[in-house]
């Protein structure tokens, strides 16, 4: 299986000083307990103006004008040596100014809680139209109303019904609590929630933008700040990820909050990484917004010593992580660190755990680690607080237990912690430190080939909850990419475990058995198990009394992992998904995959040609053939589809095309070309497919029994997650022992993975506008919409098959079953496109269906 890769990030700050002065929990307390306090009467004077925050170098290296090892050059103090180049916005994203802060807050507040004063939300509304990375959001209209007066806002504030907002010593704006008497949406909480998803916004908008993303191509967002939005009733309910994504326009997206105090990133990104290379979501996002309660945290330790408050940035970030392209840097998914709830709290222990142990399985040592992103705190901050330089510290750590393995010798100890080190520069956000804001700087690195891999490790302090008194950590290295071929996590010596069903069969259940024995004679590496009843075997037996009951053993079977792959017959597949064949073609004895043979890719022509030579592509790739050649046989609509497939390979998609045996060439291929088996992979409609598959089956015996091939192949989808391949009922046992091996085979070569990173390379050469433009202009198939008013009756199992409506009619057939109250899904079967029902309405399903002519 591919490992996933990160694919892009984006990293903002926000200058939040009056924020910090008014809201941030430090500062807060201190009001409360001490108002008249030098520090509360002096600070003010000392707050840095933004063109401060922008020249200072940390800041810089966050939104990506700097690197790491260009800061270790800037003599310190850094808050007195600042960069006159500076720009405040970056390779990763910019350093946003309060004035516009304030005016995103309320644009991204869809409860108008958050108020303006008139002339500051018309000042500030004229900025963010014309901000480069904000000025298309929709969100951006509320600006246009909901404003209030001067006095108006100083009335809600002064009756505690209002959060004040300052610019200075002026209040702009306020934010009010959200419900009279719950604790969890006061005013001061709903600022908190909403600064929080205001920052994550610009984190998100500003990836989508620079990495030339449409927000509809991501699936899932992971929200990992030190957040927690909800009510009384479920103080940490969430869900930020989502209302990030709506303001952002990720319709398609779903997602959920991730907390582990500072760990949560590393978590994040493990969860992300787990779901993508499962097949489950493509395109995920990691996105986390700052916290206004850690602003100012240690700034009376900071005044005391005579340093500016540096704590007044807002640190947000978000990544991309997707399908390996080949290209961008892997996350090592087989070599994740953790601190274990019995691991033990010693800095060894710890070390051992999310450093060492990681490393061991991946077969690396310390040395092999170019750089090591631990808690990267603003030194400047850290130090003046009494906690030191925590960067150089892990440093450290790691080096000295490099030293005690023997991996480095003692006396060059210094040496190698300035070789791993990256100078502490992230903001004190708690969550934004720990590893991750180094993930957008190792990427150049690596793909700049300046480095081969880094470890990125988040820690986090579980007893602040007063829950339990542990500890947590965890790691995981970024690695260079080294080729689609050769990321490839190492085959484990179980066996592949293999399902065939036994009933249905036209030859008797005794013929499918036969060919699942002959199958795990010839390769020991399967584990067969025989699903049905009425025979004698040797093999691991589910028992299931008809198609039906061996269907649901089967489907359950491969959800809980209990089998990788399977072997049925008569099986009907979603709209999507279709299946791509193996035969032997008689000339040479070559063999050839037929893309496709059953089921259907799409419910237009030309689209499902397109995507059955993907399918059959990521089949071949599976199998091993690691340079398939394609050819699309001469039907209907070969030329679309080819001039489709040439654009893709104009716009650097690797694909191989055959050329024919014709006088005239090119890659639309004759019967002649197919009888010699010319392609590797053959792109046909489904229905062709199948004509196919049986003929080069079953063309010795005269048709009645398929003697030759591996059957019409593994079902393939894009989002299509068990490995399910098809036998006809007149199989015979080779064709049944082909077909259990054949599916062995896409185990082994993680078909899955090879499907999603097929469309993935396809997407970034134009498919999805590719496949629009041939839709507009294919009007084969013009099958109803579905009326708006049109609600389904309510879901319930559907398992029975209705037969005969033809696939221009299949989703009208559904929907008139609605209007009639039944509930009905369409689907692909064996045979065609089927409606499928619940057994206790397929009956009246037929009438109704039979009555408007939809089947005979």
């Amino acid at each position: 299986m591919l490992y996933p890769v990160l694919k892009g990030a984006s990293y903002t700050l926000v200058h939040a000083p009056n924020l910090m002065l008014h809201q941030g929990t430090s500062l807060s307390v201190e009001r409360q307990n001490n108002p008249s306090s030098e520090l509360l009467e002096k600070l003010p004077e000392k707050l840095r103006s933004f063109s401060e925050a922008v020249q200072y170098s940390p800041n810089q290296v966050y939104i990506g004008n700097l690197t790491p090892d260009e800061l270790a050059q800037i003599p310190r103090p850094w808050h007195q040596n600042l960069w006159p180049q500076a720009q405040p916005r970056g390779k990763y994203g910019e350093i946003m100014p309060e004035d516009e802060f304030l005016g995103l807050l309320q644009a991204v507040d869809v409860f108008d809680l958050v108020l303006l004063e008139r002339v500051f939300q018309e000042q500030v509304k004229a900025k963010l139209i014309q901000h480069p990375i904000l000025k298309g959001l929709p969100a951006l209209v509320r600006l246009n109303k909901n404003t209030r007066s001067a006095e108006e806002i100083a009335r809600l504030v002064a009756k505690g019904s209002g959060e004040p907002l300052y610019m200075g010593t002026e209040i702009v704006g306020c934010v009010k609590k959200a419900h009279d008497f719950d604790p969890a949406l006061t005013q001061h909480v709903m600022l908190e929630n909403l600064v929080n998803k205001a920052t994550g916004v610009l984190a998100l908008q500003s990836l989508l933008v620079f990495q030339q993303i449409n927000a509809e191509e991501i699936d899932y967002i992971i929200e990992c700040s030190e957040e927690a939005c909800g009510d009384m009733n479920q103080r940490g309910g969430g869900n930020f990820a989502k209302a990030i994504g709506e303001i952002c326009g990720c319709v398609k997206a779903t997602g959920s909050d991730t907390r582990s105090f500072c760990a949560s990133p590393a978590h994040a990104v493990i969860e992300g990484a787990a779901l993508v290379q499962s097949g489950i979501y493509h395109n995920v996002v990691i996105v986390a917004g700052g916290s206004s309660a850690k602003l100012g945290m240690n700034t009376k330790e900071l005044f005391k010593k005579g340093l500016p408050p540096l704590e007044d940035m807002l640190g947000s970030f978000a990544l991309l992580l997707a399908p390996n392209d080949g290209i961008s840097p892997v996350i090592r998914t087989d070599a994740v660190g953790y601190h274990s709830i019995g691991a033990g709290g010693s800095p060894q222990a710890v070390v051992q755990a999310i450093v060492v142990d990681p490393l061991n399985k991946a077969g690396l040592k310390i040395r092999d680690i170019d750089r090591f992103a631990p808690e990267l705190q603003n030194v400047e901050v850290t130090e003046a607080a009494g906690a030191g330089d925590v960067a150089q510290a892990n440093y450290k750590m790691i080096a000295a237990l490099g030293v005690k393995k023997g991996e480095f010798q003692k006396e060059k100890l210094e040496q190698i912690v300035r070789k791993i080190s990256i100078p502490g520069y992230a903001p004190t956000q708690g969550h934004i430190p720990s590893g991750i804001p180094y993930m957008g700087q190792a990427r150049d690195q690596i793909l700049a080939g300046q480095i081969q891999r880094v470890m990125i490790i988040g820690k986090g302090s579980l007893f602040l909850g007063r829950l339990t008194n542990l500890f947590d950590g965890i790691s995981f290295i970024l690695e260079q990419n080294t080729g689609l071929q050769q990321n490839i996590v190492p085959q484990t010596k179980d066996k592949i475990k293999i399902g065939v069903t036994i009933l249905g069969s036209e030859l008797g259940p005794w013929e499918v058995l036969h060919g699942a024995n002959m199958a795990q004679k010839a390769n020991p590496d399967l584990e067969v198990t025989v699903i049905g009843s009425g025979v004698d075997t040797d093999l691991p037996l589910v028992e299931a009394f008809n198609g039906e009951e061996a269907h649901l053993a089967m489907e359950r079977m491969l959800s809980t992992g209990t089998l990788q792959a399977a072997v049925t017959m008569h099986y009907s597949f979603p709209i999507g998904v279709a299946t791509v064949g193996r035969v032997i073609t008689p000339a040479q004895g070559k063999e050839m995959f037929i893309a496709a043979t059953t089921g259907i890719s799409d419910v237009q022509r030309v689209p499902a040609m397109v995507k059955n030579a993907l399918y059959g592509i990521a089949v071949a790739k599976a199998y091993g053939i690691e340079h398939p050649k394609v050819g699309i046989l001469n039907i209907e609509g070969a030329q679309s589809t080819g001039r489709i497939l040439k654009k893709l390979a104009q716009n650097g998609y690797p694909i191989h095309f055959v050329e024919s045996i014709r006088r005239d060439g090119g890659f639309i291929l004759r019967g002649n070309d197919i009888l010699l088996g010319l392609p590797d992979v053959l792109v046909v409609d489904s229905l062709t497919g199948n004509v196919l598959v049986k003929m080069f089956s079953a063309y010795t015996s005269g048709g009645n029994y398929e003697g030759l091939g591996f059957g019409n192949g593994p079902a393939v989808g894009e989002n299509y997650q068990n490995l399910i391949g098809i036998i006809s009922r007149a199989s015979g046992k080779t064709v049944t022992a082909g077909a259990i091996q054949f599916m062995g085979r896409m185990v082994q070569g993680g078909l899955r993975a090879k499907v999603g990173t097929e469309f993935q390379l396809a997407r970034q050469a134009g498919l999805d506008i590719l496949l629009e433009t041939a839709q507009a202009q294919n009007n084969s198939f013009t099958s109803k919409k579905q009326p708006n008013s049109l609600v389904s009756p309510g879901s319930k199992p559907v398992s029975s098959e209705i037969l005969g409506v033809d696939i221009l009619q299949l989703e009208d057939a559904v929907y008139l079953l609605w209007q009639n109250n039944l509930y009905a899904e369409s689907g692909m079967g064996c045979t065609g496109p089927v409606v499928l029902v619940a057994e206790e309405d397929k009956e009246r399903a037929q009438e109704i269906l039979r009555r408007e002519k939809f089947i005979e």
